[in-house]
């Protein structure tokens, strides 16, 4: 081990300047174009994804021989072991830029210092979620009678949604999360119970939502963003 030779800082800033060692250098992939098992003739005991275009996207590498199994790997994983070329493979339909760092003399000579984390990757993903949509994903009056009714429809995008019985109904809406919703009186498949005037919201279901009243014509106001 470096260490065990070189003793003091001096030393290892003598041997530095002598050699090469410890630097890291980089190389560049296009994730949008496909490759398999693509031969990269480079050396060193580390290398690192860098930069990624999101977390979601990846490449499979096999070290020193192609017959070896391909790991796939992210942004800011990487693997110190010694290898004297690497085989990528970029799975198709991804798209942007990977940076990918190797280096030798690691990590006698070489620490990577990689403070983000890819949950922060995506904090601005988190912070839309915690604001909410500037503009509703839809709302409107639908009537709910002794039939049920489907008020929401199943929503990738919606963040909360919003259900009201209106104060004039004259009867109660059940809730449900699918067709078979019934009242206390016809069953027990509901999981809300709105008297007139009363309102019921959620902010972390993203799945359909039906209704169905104790008598005819009542309306409900439904709204999601």
């Amino acid at each position: 081990m470096i260490d065990k030779i070189l003793s003091t800082f001096t030393e290892k800033i003598d041997y530095v300047r002598r050699a090469s060692m410890g630097v890291p250098k980089t190389f560049r992939i296009d994730l949008a174009v496909p490759l398999i098992d693509h031969k990269y003739d480079i050396s060193g005991n580390l290398f690192y994804i860098w930069t990624s275009p999101d977390e979601a996207s990846y490449v499979n590498i096999k070290v020193n021989n192609n017959r070896e199994p391909g790991i796939p790997y992210v942004a800011q994983t990487g693997l110190n072991t010694p290898f004297d070329k690497l085989f990528i493979t970029t799975p198709p339909g991804q798209a942007g830029e990977m940076v990918i760092i190797y280096a030798t003399e690691a990590p006698d000579l070489l620490q990577l210092i990689d403070n983000r984390s890819v949950t922060a990757m995506n904090l601005a993903d988190i912070l839309e979620e915690l604001r909410g949509d500037v503009t509703p994903e839809g709302y409107g009056e639908i009537t709910a009678g002794v039939a049920q009714v489907q008020l929401l429809a199943a929503n990738a995008d919606r963040k909360a949604c919003w259900i009201c019985s209106d104060a004039d109904n004259t009867g109660n809406v059940y809730l449900g999360f699918d067709n078979a919703v019934t009242t206390a009186a016809g069953g027990n498949n509901w999981f809300e119970c709105l008297m007139p005037g009363e309102s019921w919201g959620v902010d972390d279901y993203r799945g359909p939502i039906h209704a169905i009243a104790t008598v005819a014509a009542q309306l409900v106001g439904t709204g999601e963003w």
